[in-house]
């Protein structure tokens, strides 16, 4: 078969320069125009000088390859312990990773039947507990194996890429993978997400392979990864239907070749999970810890590409991300337009892209909504290659000059991403457990709101007043159902004894506007802090333990006792 317009096929030696079908010819010494200037001979100066930079590149590339692989390998994951060390690692714990804490925090036996009461598969979590009994229960050391698992897969992607891309593009797609936004983001994160994007990738590596009449060795690699892949995190189970439904395309054309052992790789998977879910029955299927999330819509489907591209961007910034999107689908179909057919490893790469993503959106809506951008993180590689793939496409001098701007614009994104304060998925409860630790007095009261987010607030909290829930939470079992007609009484009971409540609202579970407004109506706010998008405290004053003196006497009674409670709610502060 020969190579495509992108690269060579599986198996094949790399190209030398001289088979380099992207250099179209050598510059002519002495001829008229060879000097850069305007009209056709400046144009055409132009491309031969592109075509000769590209050759000595390939050149050195096949002189040289496993230094300058090496070497690009090494310079990325500086850049990526860079971002971390500078910006990322310092950060304050999120909700989701003081879940991670907690659970792992417990023995392994316990640990099992609570992440079987959540909505996870526990791979992951037996992993990070014993990571921390080796090295660490803090949390630089949870979020450090995130790290591992996002440098573990700069050479997988590099083999990966390699199956459809010459050597330089493979490099150019591993340099803006590293560089990704989201990636960096989940690489400091202690959750499961870069261990998905790995199991992803080792899956993806050895889906190729056995779609090039794989060995014994590739099925047995690709079935092992699929197990560990669906341990990993329910979303995998996409990635694997997609693969499957390639399969069937590719196999069909070859009398179902492989289609046995593709069978079995099926088999193997539903059996290695069969007890889990079984387990999970058994707790209840999550009934009380399921998050509540709408239904997505076609914007929340773009939004995910946005984010791979672009990072997690203020709404305005990403509303206009967003609506370059049919530009940039117009240029696509243009280049594919005049690229040679792609060959299967390119239609595999598209599929992944797009499949596991859809299929997600689909099942969001017939069955219930699931549909969270950090979920798809498994399709962010495949989308890496094929925005590599359509620079590739290009003429050498637009190739190259859109690799700058693809890693520029990168890097920018990374970088604007780490160092604003307006980024959506930022989450200070470091900075509000030190404001009320600071603010509050043991009169007060700080009430928190969803309840699962006082994990993360008491991880940092070493305050005087005391901390409760809205609605109330033991911290264990199923969390509590809003009741808006018994929100009064709750309220009252709590605003008893105390002069003011600093209700610290973060995680907007259907009923944060109910909480809020019902405040808002019935006391006096006092003060009010925005800390990061989605999170703020506010305060109001619900009693008066003390009055100011008046014509020298001092009132020492409960306000309450001396005007009513209505009066209280009602007064100003």
């Amino acid at each position: 078969m020969t190579s495509t317009a992108l690269g060579s096929p599986a198996g094949a030696t790399a190209p030398s320069a001289d088979q380099d079908r992207a250099a179209p010819g050598a510059p002519v010494q002495g001829r008229p125009g060879s000097v850069l200037g305007t009209g056709p001979s400046g144009w055409a100066s132009a491309r031969r000088s592109a075509a000769a930079a590209t050759r000595r590149v390939d050149d050195a590339l096949h002189r040289h390859r496993l230094v300058v692989v090496a070497a690009v390998q090494l310079v990325c994951a500086v850049a990526v312990l860079t971002v971390s060390r500078l910006w990322l690692a310092d950060q304050s714990l999120r909700l989701d990773e003081s879940q991670s804490m907690q659970q792992t925090d417990r023995t392994y036996g316990a640990m099992l039947k609570e992440v079987a009461q959540d909505v996870h598969v526990p791979g992951y979590h037996l992993l990070l507990r014993t990571w921390r009994l080796a090295f660490g229960g803090d949390v630089e050391t949870a979020r450090a194996l995130s790290m591992v698992f996002f440098l573990a897969c700069l050479p997988v992607l590099y083999l990966l890429a390699r199956r459809m891309l010459r050597t330089r593009w493979a490099l150019l797609a591993v340099a803006v993978f590293s560089l990704s936004p989201f990636m960096n983001w989940y690489g400091n994160e202690a959750r499961m997400y870069t261990m998905l994007v790995f199991a992803t990738l080792l899956s993806q590596l050895f889906f190729l392979r056995v779609l090039r009449r794989g060995n014994a060795g590739d099925w047995t690699g690709f079935a092992l990864t699929a197990v560990v892949g669906a341990y990993t995190h329910y979303f995998f189970l996409f990635v694997l239907v997609v693969e499957g439904l390639v399969f069937l395309v590719v196999s069909s054309r070859e009398r179902w070749r492989g289609l046995g052992r593709m069978a079995g790789s099926a088999v193997l998977v539903a059996l290695a999970l069969l007890p889990w879910l079984a387990y999970f029955r058994a707790e209840g299927s999550a009934s009380g810890t399921r998050p509540q999330l709408p239904s997505p819509s076609s914007v929340d489907f773009t939004n995910v590409y946005s984010q791979f591209l672009g990072g997690f961007l203020p709404d305005s910034a990403n509303s206009a991300l967003v609506a370059t999107w049919p530009l940039l689908m117009l240029a696509a179909l243009l280049v594919v337009r005049v690229a040679r057919r792609p060959d299967r490893e390119l239609g595999a790469v598209v599929a992944a892209a797009f499949g596991p993503v859809l299929l997600a959106f689909v099942l969001s809506h017939v069955i219930s909504p699931f549909f969270l951008s950090r979920y798809m993180i498994a399709a962010l590689p495949a989308v890496v290659l094929l925005v590599v793939a359509f620079v590739a496409a290009m003429r050498p001098r637009f190739a190259v000059v859109s690799a700058a701007v693809v890693l520029a614009l990168t890097a920018t994104a990374t970088v604007a991403e780490a160092v604003r304060t307006d980024v959506p998925v930022k989450e200070d409860y470091r900075g509000a457990a030190q404001l009320l630790g600071e603010k509050a007095t043991p009169s007060d009261l700080v009430v928190v709101s969803s309840p699962f987010t006082i994990w993360p607030f008491e991880k940092y909290y070493d305050g005087d007043a005391k901390v409760v829930t809205l609605p109330g939470w033991d911290r264990r079992g199923g969390i509590p159902a809003f009741d808006a007609a018994a929100l009064p009484d709750q309220v009252d009971a709590l605003a008893s004894g105390h002069q003011r409540i600093y209700l610290l609202l973060s995680y907007d579970q259907g009923y944060e506007t109910d909480i809020a407004d019902f405040f808002q109506e019935n006391y006096a706010k006092v003060y009010e802090e925005d800390l990061t998008p989605g999170m703020k405290i506010v305060g109001y004053r619900v009693g008066y333990d003390q009055l100011e003196p008046v014509g020298g006497l001092q009132l020492t009674q409960p306000l309450t006792q001396v005007v009513g409670p209505a009066v209280v709610r009602g007064g100003q502060g």
